[in-house]
C-alpha cells in the first residue's frame, strides 16, 4: 500500500524544487497564501515550508510582505566556505590516504569522467548552467564517496548556498577552463596518495570561487 507524504513534507518539497527550478525571481516578494494557492496546498503546512526553507538558507520571510530569495550575505560565503574546507577537505584527505583501495579507484573513475565532460564543455559552448551542475557533481562525489549519512546531510544542507555561488563565480572570464585545472589537480594528488597536495588543491580551489565573489 502507497503511503502519502506528510502535507509539510509535500510542501516543502514542492516550494524548494520551484525555487531550485528558478521559478522565483529574487527582488520579488511573494504571498505566502498565493503561493499555497498555487500548489493546492492548505496555508499551515505552507508556513512550515516557509519556515524550513528560510532556516536552510533559500528565502527571507518579512512580515506583512512575505518571502523572497535569499540574497547572499558576506557570512554566507564564509560560512559556505569554512563548511567546504572542513567536510571536503577531510573527504580527499581520505581518499588520498586509501588511493590504492578499490572503493577509491572506482570514485576517482568516476571523477575523472566528470571532468572531461566539464572540459568539453568548456572547450565548446561555455554553458554556464551546464558546467556548473558538473562541478556539483564532482564535489557531491567527494563527498558521498565517504558513505557518512551526517556528513552527507550537512553538506546537503548548504546545497542551495554552494549553487548560488558556484554559478556566479563561473560567470568570471576563463573561470570554467581554470576550475578544470584545479578539479584534475585535485584528483591527480588524490590518486598519487599525496595527502597534503590534495588537501592544499581541494582548499585552494573552494577559496578561489570565494574569492571571485564581489557583494559589494
Amino acid at each position: 500500500m502507497r503511503v502519502s507524504k506528510p502535507l509539510q513534507l509535500k510542501a516543502y518539497e514542492s516550494l524548494k524544487q520551484m525555487i531550485l527550478d528558478g521559478n522565483f525571481e529574487h527582488d520579488v516578494f511573494y504571498s505566502e497564501t498565493r503561493t499555497a494557492q498555487d500548489l493546492g496546498i492548505s496555508r499551515t503546512p505552507m508556513r512550515d515550508a516557509i519556515h524550513r526553507l528560510e532556516q536552510e538558507g533559500y528565502i527571507d520571510v518579512f512580515p506583512s510582505k512575505g518571502f523572497r530569495l535569499h540574497e547572499l550575505t558576506d557570512k554566507d560565503l564564509t560560512d559556505t566556505y569554512q563548511i567546504r574546507c572542513a567536510l571536503e577537505g577531510y573527504c580527499v584527505v581520505h581518499l588520498a590516504n586509501i588511493h590504492e583501495e578499490p572503493e577509491s579507484k572506482r570514485v576517482f573513475h568516476t571523477l575523472g569522467s566528470i571532468i572531461r565532460d566539464m572540459d568539453a564543455i568548456a572547450s565548446t559552448t561555455e554553458d554556464v548552467e551546464e558546467f556548473a551542475r558538473y562541478d556539483a557533481e564532482f564535489h557531491r562525489r567527494l563527498v558521498y564517496s565517504l558513505d557518512n549519512d551526517v556528513i552527507s546531510e550537512t553538506f546537503d544542507a548548504y546545497h542551495y548556498q554552494m549553487s548560488r555561488q558556484t554559478t556566479a563565480s563561473l560567470k568570471t572570464e576563463g573561470r570554467l577552463r581554470q576550475t578544470v585545472i584545479e578539479h584534475r589537480a585535485i584528483l591527480e594528488a588524490m590518486q598519487a596518495g599525496d595527502i597534503g597536495k590534495s588537501y592544499m588543491a581541494c582548499v585552494t580551489h573552494i577559496g578561489q570561487a570565494r574569492k571571485l565573489i564581489d557583494l559589494k
